[in-house]
């Protein structure tokens, strides 16, 4: 099964839905430098494109993007799809966890991230700016067993002080970050990690001389263009990250950091 595939076949319908808009142009571009699917298309991520495409509109005209209703129930159906997991599970398996630390997930989305790592660490965070959101990450998480666990409304630009925490695990998976610059992002998790900590990032990259299918979607809801694996290489390290790994899956590369 192929979600690149998916995502190529999906794009089709998204270029159709957005034919008029004043923003198409961009989505359209993206759009026509994909390459024709190859493989058989994933149909569970298939499905899940579909409706973000067939649903862009409302989420593109909405104050709020990233809190539309259509938009959340994306996100969720997306971090459960097989290429999600699958990247999750590359980086946690690179991650070791402790008791006395807490995990955090920035713009946590539903909680999908949260839910992963039940058990392994003191204390789980989110932080999402979206109440809707925090509250299906708080039913994730009491069905998971979690027995501390703290919910915070703001996102990266609102964090100053209100994680007191020792953070040891710093999460940006959802794609709720598609509406968020990716220094702005990385930025404040250096800020909010102990020494020793570790850096999760699941997200598309662009590819050296081609765009990653997920791209046209990202358009279409008025996110940011991703950065090139070279570029977000630079950026972690800037920062003052070392030890720094990427994995690249068919639409998500998992990138795992440690502050030292």
């Amino acid at each position: 099964m192929s979600a690149r595939a998916a995502a190529v076949e999906a794009a089709g319908v998204l270029a159709r839905a957005v034919s008029g808009a004043p923003w198409s142009r961009e989505v359209q571009r993206a759009v026509s430098m994909l390459p024709p699917a190859q493989g058989r298309a994933d149909p569970y991520l298939l499905k899940v494109l579909r409706f973000l495409a067939e649903r862009v509109l409302p989420i593109r005209e909405s104050e709020e993007p990233w809190a539309a209703p259509q938009f959340r129930l994306f996100a969720e159906a997306f971090m459960l799809s097989g290429e999600f997991q699958e990247a999750l599970r590359q980086g946690l398996a690179q991650v070791r966890a402790r008791a006395d630390s807490a995990a955090l997930d920035l713009h946590s989305g539903p909680g999908v991230c949260l839910e992963a790592v039940v058990g392994q660490w003191g204390k789980l965070i989110a932080v999402d700016p979206s109440p809707l959101n925090l509250e299906l990450v708080e039913e994730r998480l009491v069905a998971a067993g979690a027995r501390s666990y703290e919910l915070v409304v703001g996102d990266c630009t609102s964090l100053s002080g209100r994680v007191r925490d020792p953070v040891g695990l710093a999460i940006a998976a959802s794609p709720v970050n598609w509406f968020y610059d990716a220094r702005s992002v990385v930025s404040r998790l250096y800020t909010l990690l102990e020494p020793g900590g570790y850096l999760l990032l699941i997200a598309p990259l662009e590819r050296a001389g081609g765009v990653n299918p997920l791209n046209p979607f990202i358009a279409a809801v008025g996110g940011r263009r991703p950065p090139s694996r070279e570029e977000l290489e630079d950026m972690l390290l800037s920062e003052g990250f070392a030890r720094v790994r990427v994995r690249e899956g068919e639409l998500l590369s998992t990138v795992v950091a440690v502050k030292p």
